[in-house]
């Protein structure tokens, strides 16, 4: 079993769950799902990451005690992975790593769609000489702000600006972008490969699992 932690507070079960959904949905992983409290804007900014780490950390050993056989961290800044990997004795993912490894598959001109003033640390690192550029959605600061109509439309005009700079594949750094769809969308109207966090760490724990170590 596959224990997703959100790093966002959320009250409904199905939002909660809704990562883990469409990692069931995609790869037929069993998933249970868990948010850290008292974030109710998530992680967007070196002050909040901070304040994630801990409630990361606790989750992660809950996880782990409830039989979980792996762990994916729903945030493409890869918050608290290093730490959390020191602390439990099961796989971690981090949902920004898996799709910057993804996109390297199949592309050497990789765009990043972010809604942070910087690239994800982790996902500039694995890319090295297939980044070509970072580009934001005007007017969003948040994954609140991304899951309207003016965010999505905003971001789109942002892949287009990376598609111009000649990227032929769109890391999504925000697992934001998964709640809403947002890949498939984007795959259309740009006509590129755009990588799903979220769907790309699934991708990850179902290779990395295929003798169904966490399918019990």
């Amino acid at each position: 079993m596959l224990g997703i932690i959100r790093v966002i507070t959320l009250q409904n079960d199905e939002d909660i769950h809704k990562h883990g959904s469409l990692i069931e949905a995609r790869y037929g992983l069993p998933v249970l799902s868990r948010c850290i409290p008292e974030q109710s804007l998530g992680v967007y900014d070196e002050e909040t990451e901070a304040e994630s780490v801990p409630k990361i950390l606790s989750l992660a050993i809950e996880l782990e005690r409830l039989g979980c056989s792996a762990i994916g961290i729903s945030c493409a800044a890869d918050p608290a992975l290093a730490e959390t990997r020191k602390v439990v004795r099961i796989p971690v993912y981090g949902a920004g790593s898996c799709a910057a490894h993804l996109a390297l598959t199949s592309s050497d001109r990789v765009g990043v769609l972010t809604i942070l003033e910087e690239v994800p640390t982790r996902i500039r690192s694995i890319l090295g000489d297939a980044y070509i550029g970072m580009d934001r959605p005007e007017g969003v600061v948040t994954t609140v702000d991304l899951n309207t109509p003016s965010g999505k439309r905003a971001a789109l005009d942002a892949g287009m600006r990376l598609r111009e700079r000649g990227a032929d594949s769109i890391v999504l750094a925000c697992t934001g972008f998964a709640t809403m769809g947002f890949a498939s969308i984007a795959e259309q109207e740009l006509g590129v490969r755009v990588l799903d966090p979220i769907l790309s760490l699934g991708a990850a724990v179902s290779a990395s699992c295929s003798d169904a170590s966490v399918q019990t």
